[in-house]
């Protein structure tokens, strides 16, 4: 069944004429709003007082289009749309049924909502850095005793004696130890350098424990000449006194020393010493 021909609100407060199958160019504005009808007993009193029938009063009354009831037949949905399940048609004639007007509230609910991949950007640099510190924490510790093993790799057992014995001179100094100090070096050197007993070398420890804070000694060199083994050192600290023996302040300072070494009774012990 078809909607008949006849003049239909279009939805746009206009009253527009269904030709019975689609909309045509015709409007018409609704009439101005009228006057409260005539009751029964007005009508009748009129035809009465004109001679006419009740019949013929009736039937002369003015009927707007306006109040035509509407069709109850459903209004008809234009091709290519198909009713959604559950929703009514179209508010008016034309309008596809289940179709919500485009645009404001209707499209901000209902269009997919983009979320910011950005934070994915921030974790992948986050594990990439926690990588770095940790392998720079793991990677730099064997890399300097891969260097410090490379270094003593390359050495034969006797100049890693020689390094061990002017290592042991050092803390003989640094702790006031007179056995390792005679252990370190030979009857030569101790002459040389006046330090024949302990007394004599507690007392010159002494004197450098007051006068240099933060002793380090860094193997620079190590060579093997003849039946000789030469160990060079860089050997930095604090010093607290100046060229003279004086109090001052705290000042760092490094001096190179250049130690000569030999064998005695099968041990390598310090023969000579000179620095720059």
């Amino acid at each position: 069944m078809t909607t008949p021909p006849g003049w239909y609100d279009d939805g746009h407060g206009a009253l527009r004429w269904w030709d019975g199958t689609q909309w045509t160019e015709h409007v018409a504005q609704p009439d101005p709003e009228a006057s409260p009808a005539p009751t029964e007993a007005e009508i009748v009193a009129g035809a009465e007082a004109s001679g006419e029938s009740q019949q013929e009063a009736f039937a002369s009354q003015p009927v707007s289009p306006a109040a035509q009831p509407y069709p109850a037949q459903p209004y008809p949905v234009q091709e290519g749309y198909a009713p959604v399940e559950g929703s009514p048609q179209g508010v008016y004639p034309g309008t596809p049924a289940g179709v919500a007007p485009a645009g404001g509230g209707f499209t901000a609910a209902t269009e997919p909502r983009r979320t910011s991949k950005l934070w994915i950007v921030w974790v992948v640099l986050g594990v990439v850095l926690l990588g770095i510190v940790i392998a720079a924490a793991v990677v730099i510790p064997l890399l300097l005793l891969s260097a410090s093993t490379a270094n003593s790799a390359g050495q034969s057992d006797d100049e890693r004696a020689a390094v061990a014995t002017v290592g042991l001179y050092d803390d003989a100094w640094q702790e006031g130890d007179c056995d390792s100090f005679a252990a370190a070096t030979s009857e030569n050197f101790r002459d040389t350098v006046g330090l024949l007993d302990c007394a004599t070398f507690e007392s010159q420890a002494s004197a450098f424990d007051e006068n240099f804070d933060d002793y380090e000694i860094k193997v620079t060199d190590v060579e093997t000449i003849g039946d000789q083994v030469a160990v060079t050192t860089n050997e930095t600290y604090t010093a607290l006194v100046d060229e003279d023996g004086q109090p001052t302040d705290p000042a760092p300072g490094a001096t190179v020393y250049h130690y000569t070494l030999v064998q005695s009774d099968g041990e390598w012990v310090i023969d000579d010493l000179s620095y720059e």
